[in-house]
């Protein structure tokens, strides 16, 4: 038997369908060149980026009496920018009903953003993101239509099912 066979053009239709689904519905259109020569210089993109997410979250602290609010900020890294949230709790002391405001000194990891491109990624772990396969890139802090669904624990970066 010569060719491929049926097996390699299904592997090839479900790998176009997972790239359907990716973020929401929406597939970044991004190309491995660099987006600096883009009009929006890296940090106002990045500001935006992060004003975005917060933006977004303010939907999911006011469904719980326990949380005051969530700020996404950046810390640093070499190659990738970990992008992290951190939330602030409202503690109340049932016996007295003192309540007292906790604010997260650590952090969440969400995504990393690579320095060079911009490209989003979703976390492999604290301190890497997942940069394997096809679909390693999820956004790009250039393309606001990437990331105008965004969630607070990052579920917008996986693919949907």
């Amino acid at each position: 038997m010569c060719g491929p066979g049926i097996e390699m053009f299904l592997e090839i239709e479900e790998e176009n369908l997972k790239e359907k689904k990716m973020i929401n519905g929406i597939k970044p259109n991004i190309t491995k060149k660099t987006l600096l020569d883009s009009k929006t210089p890296f940090g106002e993109a990045m500001e935006n980026f992060l004003s975005k997410l917060t933006e977004n979250a303010k939907s999911h602290v006011e469904r719980f009496k326990h949380m005051d609010s969530i700020v996404f900020k950046t810390d640093g890294g070499r190659k990738f920018i970990k992008v992290k949230y951190f939330e602030t709790k409202i503690s109340t002391d049932y016996e007295t009903g003192e309540k007292t405001i906790v604010k997260d000194k650590n952090g969440s990891i969400h995504c990393f953003v690579d320095k060079n491109t911009g490209d989003i990624y979703k976390p492999a772990g604290w301190r890497a993101p997942y940069t394997k396969g096809k679909n390693a890139v999820r956004g790009n802090i250039y393309d606001e239509k990437c990331y105008e669904k965004t969630d607070v624990y990052g579920g917008w970066l996986y693919a949907k099912n």
